[in-house]
């Protein structure tokens, strides 16, 4: 019992409910418990009020159980959760439990089991409730409890800082919760003092019905999730597979015996001792069922160990075509990148896409910051964003860009969209750090709608914390660290996240660049960096101080020396040998555009990247003037409204500006709205990019050298027998002093 005098944590209790008939039970079950109740209800017709009882979230629209309780949870603001599923009632020694455990937690996350009540549970659901207590309650052996959400209590501060329940998934989203909490350094544990009765009426069919398509989904929420789900046992057991295993050869050897005519002894013995099978189960899964429940089980067992065994087969062949089709598609993807890249008709194989204008932070160095304040930033609106990109197509490299990119509500659906529809073989975005739950949580959500590709992160820092501070604004260094180290555990369990860290070399920091780049490798970890080089935003601009190109030269040198021992983790994807190459291939080219103002190589933009900005129009480079922008794609704005290029400040200048390189104009683009495909292959962007060929275009633009290394000679050439020779030197390698893991070129 709990002592008068002990303080006791708040509690709120969340139902997620859909049409339940057993509602008024549940929540006389919890009265004692003096806690806010949160029913979330996402039936069709609105629900009544409820007397007092609980607070009722009505949701229109069918929302899974996980979303659910997540919205729940979002909505109450107590100290520990109580979800507890609208068909279950609590019983006194639950109760007890729960008070106990208030005043005295044990755990961060604990559920309980279920109590065959006679009353209420037949001997169907008594067979299932003996079956899942076994399940819970086996010991571990090392391993991750397997749980249930019926009625589960949880620390909120667990809850939020290891992102709530997988909202994409419809079934399994409890144990999916459980296994990243314990990967994410949480105590989860099932307690059989926990005790509930679940109202649920099992009928045979529903039951087989049930272990179908929870064994169906499990097998593909393990299978897309088999990071997160490493260390989880099934709870399953020798004993219970094996009398399934027997369950289901039973019909195979009964037909055999009463086929041949010549069946004896042996083969009805046979029969005889697969039948009985379950009885192995009597004193163990079984033991706290009735005789009748134990005589059932002999009937029951077979087409149970039958309805699994069909529904991992299933899954087993929907995973399979799933992912040949999902091969079949990359290579595709692979051919029409290719193709592109040969052809260059205009469609892209690089985006660079800003989606918002709007930022917390003002940058010195930032091109944009006279348009962060604009009343109306005109986003690009879902729908239109997903046209847009479905008319993209595959393209290798996607990045998001801001503002703020974290700023917008729906950046995971964003990114969602982008994977679904251009499938970026390498997919990136920028951020300052600043909002450390926001962006833990977008990420997560993220990575857990993905299923294939990559997310990489880069965070601004511009020097050790006193310039960075100076340069962004206080306290927003340790935002960036505190942020990364919120994230960092993440790449435990979703190995296709990546840490990056993006610093440009400026006059603020040219002298420290090369010290902070070395301090940013032994401290912060990044999987890379990118050293960017202070650049205006136009073509014709005063040369860059000697002193800044020198720290950026160094800075790159560095950053090598790092790489070549090894103690940067750089990617594991395919291609990240290629990119590690082109980083330093690249600054090769940028030095000498910006020390000698030289023509290194012909530029790319316009021809195979683009830039999207938030307000819709496209442009074919961020370093050309706005009267030189593509047009605007025909769409709609967040609000609804048509999407408006803005031609007054920051990224845009009036149209009646003509723009000069040397004594060459610039081609004046029409200002329409159009598709995507039509702006990039129009007369005007044909002879933009005939421009920028016959001009010898050239620039220091980090983007747009990229996709200029990897093709356009000589220097794709000099990068590709960098990648053929690197494959012969990862044989002569050592262990890195700075990352035993990692391995070092030794000297010949």
């Amino acid at each position: 019992m709990v002592a008068a005098n002990e303080a006791q944590a708040s509690l709120s209790i969340v139902i997620p409910a859909y049409r339940s008939h057993t509602l008024d039970a549940v929540l006389d079950s919890i009265e004692d418990l003096r806690a806010d109740v949160l029913v979330v209800d996402s039936s069709p017709a609105e629900p009544p009020e409820l007397d007092g009882k609980a607070k009722v979230c009505w949701l229109p629209n069918r929302t899974p159980a996980g979303e659910a309780r997540n919205i729940g949870a979002r909505k109450t603001r107590s100290e520990f959760i109580l979800f507890l599923d609208s068909d279950v009632i609590l019983t006194e020694s639950a109760r007890a439990f729960v008070l106990s455990h208030l005043t005295r937690p044990r755990h961060d996350l604990v559920c309980g089991v279920y109590r065959t009540d006679p009353k209420v549970n037949g001997l169907v659901a008594a067979l299932e409730n003996a079956v899942l207590k076994y399940r819970l309650l086996r010991p571990r052996r090392g391993r991750h409890a397997l749980v249930s959400s019926s009625h589960m209590l949880v620390r909120r501060e667990t809850f939020e800082r290891v992102g709530g329940f997988n909202p994409t998934l419809k079934l399994y989203e409890d144990v999916e919760f459980s296994a990243r909490s314990a990967r994410l350094g949480s105590t989860v544990e099932v307690d059989r003092d926990f005790e509930a009765v679940h109202l649920k009426a099992f009928s045979t069919w529903s039951l087989l019905r049930h272990y179908w398509i929870k064994a169906f989904c499990g097998f593909i929420a393990q299978r897309r999730g088999s990071t997160v789900f490493k260390g989880v046992r099934v709870g399953l057991g020798y004993a219970i597979g094996l009398t399934w295993l027997a369950g289901c050869i039973l019909p195979f050897v009964l037909a055999s015996a009463i086929a041949r005519p010549g069946a004896g002894f042996y083969d009805w013995l046979a029969v005889a001792a697969l039948a009985s099978s379950p009885v192995l189960l009597w004193g163990s899964v079984l033991h706290g069922l009735p005789l009748l429940g134990r005589l059932l089980s002999l009937f029951m067992w077979p087409i149970i160990g039958w309805s699994v065994a069909s529904a991992t087969i299933s899954a087993a062949l929907v995973w399979g075509w799933n992912r040949v089709f999902t091969s079949t598609r990359e290579l595709v993807d692979w051919i029409r990148i290719g193709y592109r890249t040969v052809v260059r008709s205009g469609m892209p194989i690089q985006i660079i896409h800003f989606v918002t204008s709007r930022c917390n932070l003002r940058c010195e160095h930032c091109f944009y910051k006279e348009t962060l304040d604009a009343p109306n930033p005109g986003e690009m609106s879902l729908t239109t964003m997903a046209t847009t990109t479905e008319e993209i197509g595959p393209v290798l490299w996607y990045a998001l860009a801001g503002g703020e990119p974290f700023l917008r509500s729906d950046l995971d659906e964003v990114i969602d969209i982008v994977q679904t529809h251009c499938r970026p073989k390498v997919f990136s975005f920028p951020t300052n750090g600043w909002y450390s739950d926001r962006t833990f949580q977008t990420t997560l959500r993220a990575l857990q709608r993905m299923k294939r590709g990559n997310l990489i992160i880069a965070f601004s820092l511009d020097g050790p914390e006193q310039i960075h501070d100076e340069i962004r604004g206080e306290d927003s260094y340790a935002k960036v660290v505190e942020t990364m180290e919120r994230l960092r555990p993440l790449k435990a369990i979703y190995p296709n996240l990546y840490i990056n860290v993006v610093t440009t070399v400026m006059p603020q920091n040219a002298a420290v660049a090369p010290q902070f780049v070395d301090q940013v490798v032994k401290e912060l970890r990044p999987n890379a960096i990118s050293i960017n080089l202070f650049r205006y935003h136009e073509l014709q601009h005063p040369p860059l101080s000697p002193d800044v190109i020198e720290g950026y030269e160094k800075a790159t040198e560095v950053y090598k020396s790092h790489v070549d021992l090894g103690n940067v983790e750089y990617y594991g994807f395919l291609g990240g040998k290629a990119i590690e190459i082109k980083e330093f291939l690249q600054k090769e080219l940028i030095l000498r555009v910006a020390r000698d103002n030289e023509f290194v190589t012909p530029c790319t933009a316009g021809t195979l990247s683009y830039v999207i900005n938030e307000n819709g129009s496209v442009a074919a480079c961020e370093i050309l003037d706005a009267g030189q922008q593509l047009g605007t794609i025909e769409g709609t704005q967040r609000s609804g409204a048509a999407l408006q290029p803005s031609v007054s400040s920051g990224r845009s200048i009036p149209v009646s500006i003509t723009p000069r390189v040397g004594n060459v104009s610039l081609p004046v683009m029409p200002r329409r709205a159009s598709t995507f495909r039509e702006l990039v292959q129009s007369d005007e962007a044909k002879d933009l990019r005939s421009w920028i060929r016959d001009t010898q275009c050239k620039c220091t633009y980090e983007c747009a050298m990229s996709t200029n290394t990897f093709f356009s000679w000589p220097y794709a050439g000099k990068l590709y027998r960098g990648l053929a020779k690197s494959i012969f030197l990862n044989s002569n390698r050592s262990v890195s002093p700075l990352n035993p893991d990692r391995r070092q070129i030794t000297s010949a």
